[in-house]
């Protein structure tokens, strides 16, 4: 998609949601942009629905629209907010020359960072030039009562966008499902990790986790309770695991721990700990109350090698688990038996 067409939409939704009194949040926005952009004709469908009958777009069904159309969009959210931030500031701008001519310095700070924005900005960027433009909103309160309610507003706004973008970061991170990191915060860490790390000294070592046969599980007895043992395996693994050991979501049915300062049978350890539990734990849904019996988990472990690449570790310890696979599931296999083997 171009620009050019980009931007029609921001312009389309901001007014619209400002039409409904939708509040300006990630989430909200997520919904209305693709509304605007046609990216769901269900979502369209039950907006246009809505707004014919006279619904009010309340807390709960913004959420609803949100988690049933974009809650696997978190970091389009953060793409489209840079936008509509954009937007935002540009209305700032026309509303604030209106009322008065004395704006040329604050004119040109908000000019620059629309022009910031219209550019390639980091997440940390956008932190600074909402900052910047809240300082400089403060100081223009010195031109009197119109100008100054006009500031005081204006600066409230610019606060809460701050705080919205904030959630929407840490949004970014965190797996819809399970609440547990990501794979982009997994990835983060790996890069604080990893520059910590003196192989053969302070070693650092990731597990790959994953829960066997969840296919089969699944097919037997549905998606609504596959979720839910998504959840309760999650919640376990990070229950055992401790201190800086940083646990995550890597991807359906499999998980990841990445170990700092863990040598490799340290880091096995851990993955027997992980297993047993849930070998010798019977589990039941909650929500339907049926008796789900045990399920278990295969783990690959792998130790980093100085200046390798994220990839180049998890392809090690993908061999180790998919060799714990072939080998009888149930049990934990470290990259050097692959290596003796």
């Amino acid at each position: 998609m171009n620009n050019e067409k980009e931007n029609e939409y921001v312009r389309l939704a901001l007014p619209l949601m400002s039409k409904y009194d939708v509040p300006i949040t990630p989430r909200n926005y997520a919904v209305w942009y693709k509304y605007v952009s046609g990216g769901s004709k269900e979502l369209k469908k039950i907006i246009d629905m809505m707004v014919e009958k006279k619904e009010i777009f309340n807390n709960e069904k913004n959420e609803n629209l949100y988690v049933r159309f974009c809650a696997e969009k978190n970091e389009e959210d953060l793409k489209r907010f840079r936008q509509g931030l954009q937007q935002i500031l540009e209305t700032i701008l026309r509303e604030i020359m209106d009322i008065t001519g004395q704006t040329e310095q604050y004119e040109t700070v908000v000019s620059k960072s629309i022009s910031k924005l219209s550019g390639t900005v980091s997440d940390e960027n956008i932190m600074d030039i909402i900052n910047e433009i809240i300082d400089e909103t403060r100081a223009m309160g010195a031109h009197g009562k119109q100008i100054q309610k006009k500031l005081n507003e204006t600066r409230e706004n610019l606060k809460t966008i701050q705080k919205q973008f904030e959630e929407a970061k840490t949004a970014a991170l965190v797996d819809f499902l399970t609440g547990a990191p990501n794979r982009k915060a997994l990835d983060d860490k790996f890069k604080q990790y990893s520059a910590e790390a003196v192989p053969g000294e302070k070693d650092m070592c990731l597990l790959l986790i994953d829960v066997d046969h969840f296919k089969k599980f699944n097919d037997k007895f549905g998606h609504v309770t596959g979720d839910e043992v998504l959840k309760f395996v999650s919640k376990k693994i990070k229950a055992i695991v401790r201190g800086r050991d940083f646990f995550a979501r890597y991807g359906g049915e499999e998980f990841a721990v990445l170990l700092p300062h863990t040598p490799l049978s340290g880091a096995v350890t851990v993955a027997e700990n992980v297993r047993k539990y849930f070998s010798e734990t019977s589990i039941k849904s909650t929500s339907a109350s049926v008796k789900l019996g045990k399920i278990t988990v295969s783990t690959g472990a792998a130790c980093y090698r100085a200046d390798e690449s994220f990839e180049d570790l998890i392809h090690r310890a993908d061999k180790a688990l998919y060799y714990a696979k072939n080998n009888g599931r149930n049990q934990v296999a470290a990259e050097a038996e692959i290596n003796n083997a």
